[in-house]
Parts: C-alpha cells; structure tokens; sequence
C-alpha cells in the first residue's frame, strides 16, 4: 500500500514567488554592502610598483583601514631638512587609520599574515603589544603610577598600538596605520609631502595636549602646574632659554621661597631633561648650593645626623637621575660644597678662622659634628688632585681649608694631621698658615704641642704674616699654662 503523497508547507515548491520569504527567494535577497568596500582608494604615484597596489587595496577593503595616503619619496630632495632621512628609509610611505588601537592590533596581524604568504616576504611591525603583554604593561603602569611623581605618570600621547609600522620589505615600501588621534598629534603628512602641497598640512596652532613630533616638550603638556610666566616660552627648545629661567628660579626662591617653592625648581628641572637638554654641573651646582642655603629644604631636619644622611642621599641621586658624567675638575669643584652639606659652618658654635683671626682670644674645645662623608670626600680629593696642575692645586687648597676647619671644631685631630701632613708633602705652605689659627683656638695639650714642635718651625723658616704672628705666642701661652 503506498503511503499518500505529503507536501510540505515549508519547501518552495509549496510557495508561490509572492509568498515565499526573502531568504528563500536569492533574486530578491537584499545585497549587503559592507562600508570596507566604500572606503575610498588614494592615488597612487607614477610608475608605482604592483605591490603597491595589492597592498592599499588590501588595506582598503579588507583591514577597513581609511584616509589612505601614499607618499612617494623617490624624488625627494636630499636638501630637504624637514624630510631629511625619510627617503634614505623607503620608497613609499603608506599613511592610514584606523578606528581604534584594538582595530590596528587585530588590523597589523592580518597585514603580517598577508606579506608572509602573498608577498613572500617576512615583515617587520614595530609599535604593537599583543594583548597579554598589554595587560602587562598596564599593571606595571598602575603599580609604578602609585610611586612616582606626578611628571612620569604622562604616556606623552604614545598609548599602545595606536601608531603601527610595518616594514614590508618589499619593493621599499612601509606602511603606517595610526588612530585618528595619534594621526593629527603627529601629523607625518607635513613630514612626508612635497614642499609645494606642505602648506596644506601645516597647522595654524598647536593643541596644548599634543604630542607633536617638532615640539619635543612632551613633559609640558601633562605637567599639573600652570606656568603663567610670560618672560619663560616653554616651547623654544634652547639651553639658553631653560637653563636662564632655572637660575632665575633659584635667585626667586632664596629671596621668596613662598612664590617659588622648591617643587616648582625640581618641576623645572624635569621639565629641561624631559625635553632633552643636558643637565650639566654648572646647573646641579647652582641648584645644591642653593637647597643648602634654603630654609624650606633645611627646616625639615630633626637633627644634624638627618641633615648629613639626606643631602648625601639627594647629592648622589640627582646625579644618578640625571645621568651627569662628572669630571675630575668638576669633581674638585663639588667637593667642597659637599664639605659644607656634610658640616656645621652655619652652626653658632663653629669657630672659621677668620673668627680667630678677628677675635685671638677664642677658646673652645667644643664639639661641632660632620658627616662620616667628610673624611671620604678628604681621600677622594687627595686621589684625584695632580699636584702638578695649577688649576687642581687651587682647588685642593680651597678643599683642605674647609677639611682643617671643620676638623678642628669637630676636635678631630687625626684626620686634621692628616691634611697637614699631605700639604707639607706638596708644600703648601697656606694651608700650614691656615691652621696655626685652628690649633691655637681649638687644639687640646697634645695637638698643640705637636703642631709647636713640628709645623711651626716650618712656618717660621717661610715666614708668617703680621696677623699671624701673635697666634705664635698664644700658641706657646697653651702649651706652658695648659
């Protein structure tokens, strides 16, 4: 028995052209018109390479890149500065963008997959971070954002992936796919065109958020400070100009130290290395020497133990910050301020030798501290002074003066001697002068007999000056009534 036929209102056959749905009828499907396929296509230069072509088309329709440029750099004339080492790079530059940094990571992968096995090539993409070493990244920019300063904490624009270059190692051309904001911050179209069409490109201003490539003050735009100083033009990039306004910082701050607090010299400082100017020892020296003399920077300090153990601390960190090479004279010229920062001088119980000088009648056996760095800086100075040159040997006088000084108020009398002894070995008389003072004033029943009987008869054989001449009697006036 055969079964009844059975037609089923779900076939075609069951439906009239009318009743049949859209999907079941291909003639009157609706065409899907993709926006990558609408993406307009640039012009290409004379005498272009097929691969080029492949390569925008490509970009175009499938990558969904837009705004795309071509630049041609084989005529570019090597007396152009602005394009100067452009043409040295590729023949083409291929400019375009796209929606979003994850467009251009997911956009840079397929473009790599593309030259490896259409072109044969094997391409080189630099500024992409796959996503595992994204994430990375920003935890580690968190954990260091919660530490450092406010200065550091910039990206200066350079998000990940959002500027990816590929080298595609094939007839020199080099592709660039940028997001929209990163295009305009960097603005390689004027970099890129002809002198004739580089008008067009050039902007009128400059955004105060921009990362542009000509200004090179990347650490300007995200600094929290507003700078209202019209005489101070931050964007003219010259020594002259940032080095004038740090010193004026630092005349401003010892006279009002409220207008110009020492966050904003450190600000200013960053801000000069931030856009690649050298920080050199002339600077570093002008900006200790005043944090020594600032009251700001002084008042902190509980105890003259913190005092030396911080300013060693920030000595040897702003050095290492910012990467200064000192030399061996710069060295001799830091050292004596060193000296002062690891001392007492200012303290009212310091007794310098012009104060004896001025007043023979002083007295004391008082203890004035320095630094544990003092007898370092003592053994660096000795190492690293020629006693042939002139020049060093000024310096090392003005050295051993400060060393003899804080020695005999912190009754130091070995490392005193110390210095005594290297100087008759150099025969620096002045600095034998320079102590009969000290010894005289501060010395105990030991020290000053030593000094009588074998410094003094040196003194007298070269000859002292009449202001010295009365510390010779005070000198046997201790010795015989101790």
């Amino acid at each position: 028995m055969s079964s009844p036929s059975f037609t089923s209102p779900f076939t075609t056959s069951a439906l009239s052209k009318n009743d049949a749905p859209w999907y079941l009828n291909p003639e009157e499907s609706p065409s899907i018109n993709s926006p990558l396929k609408q993406i307009e296509l640039p012009l290409l230069p004379e005498n272009h390479p097929q691969t080029l072509e492949n390569l925008v088309v490509y970009l175009a329709q499938e990558l969904g890149i837009d705004d795309l440029l071509v630049f041609d750099m084989r005529n570019k004339k090597h007396d152009d500065s602005v394009a100067e080492g452009a043409y040295d790079m590729a023949d083409f530059m291929v400019l375009g963008t796209g929606k979003s940094a994850k467009h251009l990571q997911k956009a840079s992968t397929q473009l790599d997959f593309y030259i490896k096995h259409n072109l044969h090539q094997l391409p080189i993409t630099e500024g992409i971070l796959k996503s595992g070493v994204l994430a990375r990244y920003h935890r580690r920019l968190q954990k260091k954002g919660k530490k450092a300063p406010g200065y550091s904490k910039n990206t200066y624009g350079a998000e990940p992936n959002t500027w990816v270059m590929t080298d595609t190692k094939s007839d020199g051309i080099i592709i660039h796919m940028l997001t929209e904001e990163r295009r305009m911050d960097l603005n390689l179209e004027y970099l890129w065109s002809d002198e004739s069409e580089r008008e067009k490109y050039e902007r009128s201003h400059m955004r105060k958020d921009s990362d542009d490539i000509f200004r090179g003050i990347r650490y300007f735009h995200s600094s929290a400070l507003q700078r209202n100083d019209s005489a101070f033009d931050v964007y003219d990039v010259t020594f002259d100009n940032y080095s004038f306004h740090f010193q004026k910082l630092l005349k401003s701050h010892i006279v009002e130290p409220k207008s110009t607090p020492l966050a904003k010299i450190k600000d200013h400082l960053n801000l000069m290395y931030s856009a690649g100017l050298a920080i050199n020892t002339d600077l570093l020296y002008s900006y200790f020497n005043t944090l020594l003399q600032s009251e700001e920077f002084n008042s902190k300090f509980q105890s003259e133990a913190e005092a030396f153990k911080k300013r060693d601390t920030l000595f040897s960190n702003i050095i290492q910050k910012y990467n200064v090479k000192l030399t061996t004279e710069e060295v001799l010229k830091f050292i004596p301020l060193l000296i002062v920062s690891g001392s007492q001088i200012d303290n009212t119980l310091f007794h310098s030798i012009k104060d004896i000088i001025e007043n023979p009648e002083i007295n004391s056996e008082k203890i004035v501290r320095h630094s544990k760095t003092i007898n370092h800086l003592m053994r660096l100075s000795n190492k690293v002074a020629d006693s042939l040159n002139d020049d060093h040997r000024a310096m090392k006088r003005e050295i051993d003066l400060l060393l003899i000084s804080v020695y005999a108020n912190r009754q130091n009398w070995i490392h005193f001697n110390q210095v005594i002894q290297a100087a008759i070995i150099r025969n620096d008389i002045s600095i034998l002068k320079a102590a009969l003072p000290l010894v005289t004033a501060c010395a105990d029943l030991k020290t000053a007999v030593d000094f009588n009987d074998r410094v003094l008869p040196l003194l007298l054989e070269a000859g002292l000056d009449p202001e010295l001449e009365q510390f010779v009697h005070l000198l046997a006036k201790r010795i015989t009534n101790p």
